[in-house]
């Protein structure tokens, strides 16, 4: 099914949304360029064997962002790496919360 949209200048039209500008990001929140492997299992293979993966849209994107396609298997492998970064995350959490009840 196909939508149409007709211009009505009796009705109210929405915004177009205004390019983004780039934020400043204070020096004291910047990541470090020198990368952190302690603890980060590596498990990006240098090449990749599975054909990219282009996902179907049954209608086009309304996101600025512009689309990419990534092998299959980097997809898995950046999953399973957001799934520790959130339990770390959410172990230091916990343990920080620790930390602050037993100070007071």
């Amino acid at each position: 099914m196909t939508a149409y949209r007709a211009k009505h200048p009796e009705l109210p039209q929405p915004r177009q949304p205004e390019d983004p500008q780039p934020a400043e990001i204070p020096a004291a929140r910047r990541a470090s360029p020198e990368p952190i492997l302690e603890g980060i299992p590596f498990a990006f293979p240098a090449t990749h064997s599975t054909p990219p993966v282009i996902p179907t849209a049954s209608e086009p994107s309304t996101s600025a962002e512009p689309r990419m396609a990534i092998p299959l298997s980097e997809y898995r492998d950046l999953c399973h790496t957001l799934q520790t970064l959130t339990a770390t995350q959410s172990s230091l959490a916990q343990e920080m919360s620790a930390i602050h009840a037993h100070q007071e």
